[in-house]
């Protein structure tokens, strides 16, 4: 490799962080997967730990999260929270993917 070529890739670093974006934007179903993966954490963290502990399941499609718990207790004090958990959650994705939430 030529001390010229050397000096360009010192010149041209980036954050892994804005490559894993540029990659991401470009290829939907890359994102659509690490979206996925990100929202059971991000439910947990959203909701607590007391929640947490009675949460069956919980999967996302086409911008909806379901979850399952196993009280309905808790089931519906967080639909009065519906919209501040929706917010939180995106928080921790860092995108706004949710827009809904189905409790069940």
């Amino acid at each position: 490799m030529s001390y010229k070529n050397r000096d360009l890739r010192k010149n041209s670093v980036q954050p892994l962080q804005d490559i894993l974006r540029e990659i991401i934007g470009k290829e939907p179903s890359i994102s659509k997967g690490i979206y996925n993966s990100r929202i059971p954490g991000a439910w947990n963290e959203a909701v607590g730990p007391s929640a947490a502990r009675v949460t069956k399941n919980v999967w996302f499609r086409n911008g909806v999260v379901y979850v399952t718990l196993h009280s309905s207790v808790i089931r519906n004090e967080l639909m009065l929270q519906r919209d501040a958990i929706i917010r939180r959650m995106n928080e921790k994705i860092g995108s706004t993917v949710v827009k809904e939430l189905v409790l069940r």
